[in-house]
């Protein structure tokens, strides 16, 4: 992985090691390996990196489950629903980054823009797929958030809850 695409995978193993703080230049550099001239070439400055970043993470850690899942042939919802929590839980990442980009959100109206925006897309996924389950609108909303919250709230816990415990726990809540 060279260039832009080094800098953003750098970004979000910082962030989610040391948080937002830690989102400095000389530690990106250090990371990389890479010159300050080809992070200036790739962003404009260390507020368009952010920008950058959290659109990176946006994609990596939302997007692509999206299609992957809306893409499985042969799935029916319910399907689709499991192969979701499998994608996301198989992950170890997003727990630490999840609570770094939050913590990153109160503070930064931008990053507070962008992780809105991602659990509304987050939420109304897994609605769909409850729905297209046979939920009802009202049960389908419910189930959407206590999972969510199920997720969420599992990557705060020290120990983190291990992703086998967290499947045991979303299928209790499904059954």
């Amino acid at each position: 992985m060279a260039g832009k695409g080094l800098w953003l995978a750098s970004g979000l193993a910082i962030l989610g090691a040391t948080g937002p703080a830690g989102l400095t230049l000389d530690r990106l550099v250090a990371a990389t390996g890479l010159t300050t001239g080809s992070f200036y070439h790739h962003f404009a400055g260390i507020s368009g990196y952010k920008a950058d970043l959290l659109e990176h993470f946006e994609e990596v850690h939302t997007m692509r489950y999206l299609r992957e899942v809306t893409a499985a042939e042969g799935l029916d919802a319910r399907g689709r629903l499991e192969l979701l929590l499998d994608l996301v839980l198989q992950d170890d990442e997003p727990a630490r980054l999840e609570t770094a980009i939050r913590s990153w959100a109160i503070d930064d109206p931008a990053a507070a823009e962008v992780k809105q925006r991602i659990d509304a897309v987050r939420l109304g996924f897994l609605r769909k797929l409850l729905r297209e389950s046979g939920y009802g609108e009202t049960d389908a909303i419910q189930t959407a958030r206590i999972l969510y919250l199920l997720v969420l709230g599992a990557s705060n816990m020290l120990p983190v809850v291990p992703p086998e415990e967290l499947r045991i726990l979303a299928e209790r809540v499904l059954s």
